[in-house]
């Protein structure tokens, strides 16, 4: 055999090269058994539902047996490698006692054989094994060479296993699921209908201008173009929408006339390039640095700088969107990302799901289908719409499913769940007013995370009583240069002012490590521990100044602004900072300004702020708990990392010791503490915080009425024994399922009734 280390860079070569899932697992097998030199090759998948091994593909087996061939775990000598999920070597397979012989594989004038299973993330996948005449066992060699071959294609064949799409041979339309990313909750159902893309703005190639003037004329009457396209969608969409959230098209609107997109893009036209590669190169610059940020929040804003170019592309190219009547019935829009000047070109009636390759559930299309009512699943990379047009489609948003084709048993159930739903938001609405407190009197409040104004009224509309994590870095990402005072000022007041009198907890800048800027690169090894939060504020003081000084004028007339401080570590930061807020206000207050004090509170996402509390306390006035990071920081996980991310569970038992730790600590101090994240999401997690004592909580807008109404369903004094057994717990699957039944109980029309679908499905 050749270099271990050669032929597996040629294996995966060649994997890379083939599109199509059947022929890549065909691909395997022939080169395996080539590299090898054995006779039989063969994969073997294990079904969706994980029960048994299916034949996928061989080489040397007879052929006929592919997809027929099935095994339960531990049956057979492949059964036995899936069961133990360790390697097996053995001279000669017939004589072994677990040896299974099968008519169909005409596998009977094979001796050696050596199998491996295939592993992803601790899952799995199948076992691949090859086979030869010779009575001999495989060398070790030859044996080290099929688990490193193993290790590598377990994760390419892991999303075709979990699909089952080679399970079947029957035509395109057959009944598949996809799994995706939440975009938004709901359920809907409908023809499949491709929102098609215009020229993409990643297939524009280098070109040269003979004429800048002529160039900029066209780019700027683009800019034109679409400027008036969104005004009218703005005007179609409006009255539907809740309020500000018509703010979405004021973002687009304000990306459209930044000095950075149409400066940027001349000043290229007048290095020679051409308009349309000059805007491609601007937008991907732009979006880059969102691209670049470790919050995903930040991340899902470059889909919206990306919409604007595509949009500008569009007419810059003078290709018009082809005018088609859209069927007068019920659709599922899907694309690649479908932007919501997209959404306004159809009846909006119509629409009742989306369905997006790409895009996660904090992009702007996940917020406007949230604020509609629309079902959306994002990130369905495994999906080709294309193949599926004019199917019937069901979009289930609160398992995050596709489901291509169903059964008319499977339609049926989704259509009851559907009017169950139904009524189920209608009664939430009755909520909005009342007070999220539970049957024996103990009140929570319930605050909304929002990062740009048009966040603002989803919260509103569904009762938030304030904003518990303002996110203010979106002003210095989309420039190209640190914002202005003035700049600030403008967008911190409309966003106190949306909300008075009700609370806004700022954050301040949260920028550096891996959230690069355009004007201030910072490269380090490690940016989860490196140079950002409150380091890099501090570090940069004239630039935390004219941030506090903003937000501090912002809030005149408002009278709700409280500051808060992210990545605290230390105490002599928090001391640092407050020293700054008070010489602000002395300052604008000599200057006129009428500003006052506001409350100081920390996030607490770094652990040794939870130990140092009684020493942070004289500087902060409130505590606000970043669960995401604190439980990556506890955990030693990496959310975004896809090998890890499943450790990652802020219902581990070490997360909530310190969740009473905190709250014990804040008691004893008189420090009013909020939780923030996806714990306050989590409707598990937030029966196990209300039996801790918890009082508030900042989650999604969305997500407000479902939590309010399991609050208010509740008696506290009764999750008290819950969480008394729940300490005594090791592994968080086991709180979850302490807590669940009640969760179910309450929660039951959106969310359990979906057991019911999967077994109408078989």
């Amino acid at each position: 055999m050749h270099s271990p280390l050669s032929t597996l860079s040629s294996l995966v070569e060649a994997i890379a090269r083939t599109q199509d899932p059947e022929a890549m697992m065909d691909t395997i097998v022939a080169r395996l058994s080539e590299l090898m030199q054995v006779d039989v090759c063969s994969l073997y998948l294990c079904n969706p539902e994980q029960d048994t091994l299916v034949l996928a593909a061989t080489r040397g087996l007879s052929t006929e047996a592919v997809g027929h061939v099935r095994l339960s775990l531990n049956e057979g000598l492949v059964g036995h490698i899936a069961a133990s999920l360790s390697t097996l070597n053995i001279a000669d397979a017939p004589a072994d006692d677990r040896f299974v012989y099968i008519p169909e594989t005409h596998e009977q004038a094979y001796h050696r054989f050596m199998g491996v299973p295939l592993i992803h993330l601790r899952q799995l996948i199948g076992v691949l094994v090859v086979q030869g005449t010779e009575a001999a066992k495989f060398s070790d060699e030859e044996e080290a060479f099929l688990i490193t071959v193993a290790s590598q294609l377990a994760g390419a064949l892991h999303h075709l296993q979990r699909s089952g799409s080679w399970l079947s041979t029957t035509p395109k339309d057959a009944y598949q699921r996809f799994q995706g990313i939440k975009g938004a909750t709901g359920i809907g159902t409908g023809r499949l209908w491709v929102v098609d893309p215009h020229m993409l703005l990643d297939q524009v190639t280098p070109g040269m201008h003979s004429d800048a003037i002529a160039e900029k004329a066209d780019f700027n009457e683009a800019i034109e173009w679409v400027a008036e396209e969104l005004e009218a969608g703005s005007g179609r969409l409006g009255h539907h929408l809740p309020g500000d959230l018509q703010a979405l098209f004021n973002v687009y609107q304000m990306m459209l006339n930044s000095p950075e997109l149409k400066q940027g893009v001349e000043a290229r036209i007048d290095q020679g390039d051409n308009a349309a590669w000059a805007l491609r190169q601007v937008i991907e610059g732009m979006a880059g640095l969102f691209d670049a940020s470790d919050d995903p929040y930040l991340r899902a804003r470059s889909e919206d700088i990306r919409n604007i170019g595509q949009r500008i592309l569009n007419q810059l190219l003078q290709h018009e969107r082809q005018v088609i009547e859209t069927p007068d019935e019920p659709l599922i829009l899907a694309g690649e990302l479908i932007s919501i000047t997209d959404l306004a070109e159809f009846p909006l009636q119509r629409i009742r799901g989306l369905v997006c390759s790409g895009g996660s559930s904090l992009s702007h299309t996940a917020i406007v289908a949230n604020a509609l009512g629309i079902p959306a699943v994002m990130g369905l990379e495994h999906l080709d719409p294309d193949l599926h047009r004019g199917q019937r489609v069901i979009v289930d948003g609160n398992r995050a499913e596709c489901i291509i084709n169903p059964p008319e048993a499977l339609l049926n159930e989704y259509q009851r769940m559907i009017l169950e739903e139904q009524r189920f938001f209608q009664d939430l609405e009755k909520l909005k007013d009342e007070p999220a407190e539970t049957l024996d009197g103990f009140r929570v409040r319930l605050l909304t995370n929002t990062g740009l104004l048009a966040d603002a009224t989803p919260g509103l509309q569904r009762g938030a009583e304030g904003v518990g994590l303002y996110r203010s870095e979106i002003p210095f990402m989309i420039h190209e240069s640190f914002p202005t005072e003035e700049e600030q000022l403008r967008i911190y007041k409309k966003v106190l002012a949306a909300y008075a009198p009700r609370p806004v907890s700022m954050r301040t800048l949260d920028i550096g490590g891996d959230k690069q800027l355009p004007y201030f690169d910072i490269t380090e090894e490690n940016p989860y521990l490196g140079w950002r939060g409150i380091r890099f504020t501090l570090d940069n003081t004239p630039l935390l100044v004219t941030q506090i000084r903003a937000m501090l004028r912002a809030d005149i007339g408002n009278e709700n602004l409280k500051l808060l401080v992210p990545m605290v570590s230390r105490v002599d930061e928090m001391a640092a900072f407050r020293r700054h807020v008070e010489r602000a206000v002395e300052s604008l207050q000599k200057e006129g300004c009428p500003v006052r004090m506001p409350a100081i509170g920390m996030m607490v996402e770094v652990p040794s702020a939870m130990l140092l509390l009684p020493k942070l306390a004289p500087y902060i006035d409130f505590v606000s708990i970043g669960s995401n990071d604190l439980t990556q920081y506890l955990l030693a996980v990496d959310r975004n990392n896809p090998r890890v991310s499943a450790l990652f569970d802020h219902l581990h038992p070490a997360v909530l010791v310190a969740l009473e730790h905190i709250l014990q600590q804040c008691d004893d101090l008189h420090l009013p503490v909020s939780v923030c994240g996806e714990m306050a999401s989590d409707p598990v997690a937030v029966l196990v915080m209300l039996a801790m004592g918890y009082r508030s909580l900042s989650l999604s807008a969305f997500n407000i009425p479902r939590i309010k109404l399991l609050i208010r369903s509740v008696n506290r004094t009764a999750l008290l024994p819950l969480l008394q057994d729940a300490r005594r717990l090791s592994h968080e699957s086991d709180i979850r399922a302490l807590f669940m039944p009640i969760v179910d109980a309450i929660l039951a029309p959106p969310t359990s009734e979906n057991e019911g679908a999967d077994s109408a499905a078989h």
